[in-house]
């Protein structure tokens, strides 16, 4: 005999732990620096969209209605811009169907007007805010009657539960997830939407002090901690206040947001638009004891 002496069991257990330890982080690594690089390019993508649509509304005086028209008007020239790096689908663009028409003003710098809730395996979503700011949140559960919901799809019926126990009871017809993250103010913001063309009912019951909006093909309203119903209707689309305060911004159109709170008996301030036109809607919004109102801010509309 030579006397050599081979690894024993416990040198080879350990070296082999050592060896799978290594390559798990070599994995991780390499993983999430590819992650890292699609969501830098995501937002490239949305800080260029950002200037386009900023050019879009100087030169036409309303925004556009869909990011393609970015693309066919010359405003973007590269169809890559519109496809998300983290997007595995067919589609040519990934960030139309959440996409949400506002003018770009600082007084509303912390309104987004574009998201991307693909990112970090679904954890992670890119928002473009109004400021021109692109910023990274973390995507929080929705629920759809008890199972987990998807950003980006359209549910009929039922109710939607986020993290903040706010419920989106859809009464009639459609309603779409389009995101529910932390913004870059370290709140909740959670958006659901309207598909053009349909028709339908939601109740929004909304906790706790977190952002929420409804966004219509007219309209866009918003909570600060209220019970409201969205008429979603072609012809006559509406807002309805239950509890406390709203406000409604107009889509397409250049005009001031309207705060509204519960009115008249029939507690309805009725948006009436029926091809996005300029006029004002007839109704008459007036306060409610909950806290004190800026003056002016009840107001007839004519």
């Amino acid at each position: 005999m030579n006397g050599k002496k081979g690894f024993s069991l416990i040198e080879v257990v350990i070296f082999c732990f050592i060896a799978i330890t290594l390559l798990t982080l070599f994995i991780g690594l390499a993983v999430n620096s590819k992650e890292f690089a699609r969501t830098i390019g995501c937002v490239n993508n949305m800080k260029n969209i950002a200037q386009a649509v900023e050019n879009f509304q100087a030169d036409h005086r309303t925004t556009p209605q869909n990011l393609q028209d970015l693309l066919a008007k010359g405003y973007i020239q590269n169809s890559k811009m519109l496809k998300c790096p983290a997007d595995k689908s067919e589609d040519e663009n990934s960030y139309d169907k959440f996409y949400i028409g506002r003018f770009i003003a600082s007084e509303k710098s912390n309104n987004v007007f574009l998201v991307c809730p693909r990112h970090h395996r679904k954890n992670k979503t890119v928002a473009a805010y109004l400021s021109y700011a692109v910023d990274i949140g973390k995507n929080r559960n929705v629920f759809w009657g008890g199972a987990p919901a998807e950003f980006g799809e359209v549910y009929t019926g039922g109710q939607l539960t986020f993290a903040d126990g706010t419920t989106v009871d859809i009464e009639e017809g459609k309603a779409g997830l389009a995101a529910s993250f932390v913004d870059n103010t370290d709140k909740l913001y959670s958006i659901v939407y309207a598909a053009q063309g349909e028709t339908g009912k939601i109740l929004v019951t909304h906790e706790g002090d977190s952002r929420f909006e409804v966004i219509t093909p007219a309209v866009i309203a918003g909570v600060e901690g209220t019970q409201f119903r969205v008429v979603n209707d072609p012809v006559n689309p509406s807002v309805e206040p239950i509890r406390d305060t709203i406000y409604v911004e107009y889509r397409w159109r250049d005009a001031e947001a309207i705060t509204a709170t519960a009115v008249d008996i029939a507690k309805t301030l009725e948006i009436i638009l029926p091809d996005y036109a300029a006029n004002l809607p007839v109704g008459i919004a007036k306060q409610v004891p909950r806290k004190p109102v800026p003056p002016g801010l009840a107001k007839k509309f004519k």
